[in-house]
């Protein structure tokens, strides 16, 4: 079919539309995947690092506290039991933090894209921070068994072992030592925590700009394609425009108008189909001229027939009287030669009158169904030995059971004579030749061709052929054709000259009958 020829118009528009709705099906997925990740990642920030930065400073600040506390505090104490306490508090502070830290670092370990890993190279930290912090517990015992360092260095006598007083102060030398290399490491971790967490939150901000973009571009393209697909969609249904002009100039009397017939296919189809319409009416609109045409013609040759019958009849009467004198009066050969050449003439133009009487009269067709073959079969014997006579070959062919046509045999015999005078008067006026009735099924009709081997109708009358007063011989009335013409289409057939090949082609192509379809 014709539809299937190419893309049709709503297959185009939802072509374009089917576009559209996925660019922005894409740009809506990628967006909420987008605002997914983000929401992941402030959740991340809000429930992970920001409270791995607040344990990791807090935990900087319980070292400081105790290292302070170390180098400045503890030797104005003068209590082992005060000082005991002190450090006691101080360390279970640090050791709260360090396992808060290390609980929310591994609380990371789960979370994808990288976190997980950084937070597995972070709990190993803080394990080598545990491990350092349970090597001093040897120098933090030595130390608090130990009286007071300070105190015992100032006494006199000294109160003190001397040995066991060294054991005390390289225990809190070790003590400092170790404590301060946590400081700076716990220092370190805090600042790496926090370079972290605002390298996220840079990240953050660096995502949402890039979202904010990102939305901005597709909602450009989007709409330019919104454009695009728009101006595709002018573009296919320009051709209706086209459409719509033709019709006006149709409705304005200029049945010739076509269009092209190119576009989407409904709007192809629509062409094809206007333009038959338009053909169809340029048919139908030359029919109805040929039928007025044909109906004035009808009136004045009845009129003319009228007029001349009787002047006719009066002078071949007379003609008849005057050879009958002169052959009474033993008159010459050449007075009655002239009588019986104006009887002739007279019989002549009483012909024509009758031809142009049964034009005039043409009768409606009584229709019923008929063998097309036996019309022709029986106008062949007829009109067989007449063609011979003046060199023309008359052929009969007939299609294997050649259906029955709805005709009027009587009217229907007087077309197909026509033609076939008209192709034996071409074919002898040309030295001689074949002339051929066929008959044969054509769809739902039935066609009958009359062919000849003469020299053809001139290109210049074809396209007239059929009107009244149109002869290719010299001396013909023009009333054959035409009449013929009007005969078939009473029939509700067509009579076409069929073009191509040597001589002349007429068919004739009658309804089926009812039963035959």
């Amino acid at each position: 079919m014709a539809l299937s020829a190419g893309r049709t118009l709503s297959a185009r528009i939802l072509a374009g539309f089917v576009v559209l709705i996925a660019v922005f099906t894409a740009t809506m997925v990628w967006i909420v995947s987008y605002m997914n990740d983000l929401r992941s990642e402030i959740a991340v920030i809000r429930t992970r690092y920001l409270k791995v930065t607040i344990v990791a400073k807090d935990l900087a600040g319980q070292q400081q506290l105790l290292v302070a506390y170390l180098k400045e505090e503890m030797a104005g104490e003068t209590s082992a039991a005060v000082v005991e306490r002190r450090i006691a508090r101080l360390r279970a502070n640090r050791a709260s933090s360090v396992g808060q830290l290390r609980t929310t670092l591994a609380s990371l370990r789960g979370e994808p894209r990288g976190h997980g890993a950084l937070a597995g190279r972070y709990l190993d930290r803080v394990a080598t921070v545990e491990r350092a912090i349970t090597d001093l517990d040897g120098p933090y015992a030595a130390l608090l068994a130990a009286p007071p360092i300070e105190r015992s260095l100032t006494a006199q006598p000294p109160v003190v072992d001397p040995v066991a007083l060294t054991e005390a102060i390289r225990a809190r030398d070790l003590l400092l030592a170790g404590e301060s290399r946590l400081r700076t490491t716990l220092a370190e971790l805090d600042n790496t925590l926090r370079t972290r967490t605002e390298q996220i939150a840079g990240n953050l901000e660096y995502n949402a700009r890039r979202l904010r973009l990102f939305t901005g571009v597709m909602g450009v393209i989007a709409v330019a394609i919104g454009v695009l697909i728009t101006l595709w969609v002018t573009m296919s249904l320009r051709p209706l425009g086209r459409l719509r002009s033709a019709a006006r100039r149709i409705a304005a009397g200029d049945y010739g108008s076509r269009i092209a017939e190119a576009g989407p296919a409904e709007v192809a189809d629509l062409a094809r189909e206007f333009n038959a319409m338009g053909r169809a009416v340029e048919e139908r609109e030359r029919e109805v001229v040929r039928a007025e045409r044909l109906a004035a013609v009808g009136k004045m040759a009845a009129m003319i027939t009228h007029e001349v019958r009787n002047p006719l009849s009066s002078i071949g009467l007379n003609a008849e009287l005057l050879e009958d004198e002169l052959a009474a009066l033993a008159a010459g050969d050449e007075a009655k030669e002239l009588c019986r050449a104006i009887g002739r003439e007279v019989d002549r133009l009483t012909a024509i009158t009758e031809e142009y009487l049964s034009f005039a009269r043409l009768p409606t067709p009584r229709l019923a169904a008929g063998s097309v073959a036996a019309v022709v079969d029986d106008l062949a014997r007829f009109v067989k030995d007449d063609l011979a006579s003046r060199g023309v070959a008359l052929a009969v062919e007939h299609e294997a059971a050649t259906p029955r046509a709805m005709l009027d045999e009587g009217q229907i015999r007087q077309s197909v004579l026509n033609l076939v005078r008209n192709a034996a008067e071409a074919v002898a006026g040309n030295g001689g030749g074949h002339v051929a009735i066929r008959t044969r099924a054509d769809g739902d009709q039935v066609a009958i061709e009359v062919a000849d081997d003469g020299p053809g109708v001139p290109a210049d009358l074809r396209d007239r052929l059929f009107d009244p007063f149109v002869s290719t011989k010299d001396g013909g009335t023009g009333l054959g054709l035409a009449l013929t013409h009007q005969i078939v289409r009473d029939h509700g057939g067509t009579l076409i000259l069929t073009p191509g090949g040597p001589g002349a082609t007429f068919t004739i192509r009658l309804p089926r009958a009812t039963q035959e379809r």
